[in-house]
């Protein structure tokens, strides 16, 4: 006669292990599938250049991984991000960080915007919105009894950047200033901006 071979039991120890051996690999599956799921944050429409205004047209929802919360804007809070200054240029199709953003504050009771017509030689390259300027007047058309080109005191904040002029060739500066200011660059011939890097 054969004998049969005797089945071996499990122990419950081994029991065990095979449980948890299940377990841990169902729980790592699940962790995959969480750290997959999709969440959709404010993103850059176009090619955004540091110192832009959002605008709604500016705004485009994304679908992202998973990433950290602080380094994105959730779609439900896009409006939080509307009217504010972007602080580094952002390409089209990345995201956008909540701390890439500056708001803008009110004007002070003796500043006003004050719109400036250049030429771009007398502009410093990549002058955006949030930069701080001084500028510079000279009267090179008022002949040899012309005064001498003065740096007005005081440092002032760009608003906005603009091309303008019948053939888009002049640059449009607003700038935030002194009231008073207005003044001064009434009176120059010419008007050229160097950025500082000082507060004002």
């Amino acid at each position: 006669d054969q004998t049969s071979t005797p089945r071996r039991r499990l122990s419950p120890e081994l029991l065990v292990g095979l449980v948890l051996i299940v377990g841990g690999a169902l729980a790592g599956f699940t962790l995959f599938e969480r750290s997959s799921d999709k969440f959709t944050v404010v993103g850059a429409a176009r090619n955004l250049p540091r110192g832009t205004i959002l605008m709604r047209d500016d705004l485009v929802a994304l679908d992202v991984g998973h990433v950290p919360g602080t380094a994105v804007i959730r779609a439900s809070d896009a409006s939080n991000a509307l009217g504010r200054r972007l602080l580094a240029d952002v390409p089209e199709g990345a995201p956008i960080a909540p701390y890439a953003l500056a708001e803008l504050s009110v004007l002070g009771a003796d500043e006003a915007l004050i719109p400036v017509a250049l030429d771009p030689g007398f502009v410093p390259a990549g002058l955006a919105s949030g930069d701080l300027v001084r500028a510079v007047i000279s009267f090179p058309n008022s002949g040899t009894d012309a005064p001498l080109p003065e740096v007005l005191p005081a440092t002032v904040e760009v608003f906005d950047v603009g091309m303008t002029g019948e053939f888009g060739d002049e640059l449009r500066v607003t700038l935030r200033a002194p009231a008073t200011m207005a003044l001064d660059l009434a009176r120059a011939d010419r008007i050229s901006l160097m950025k500082v890097q000082s507060d004002r």
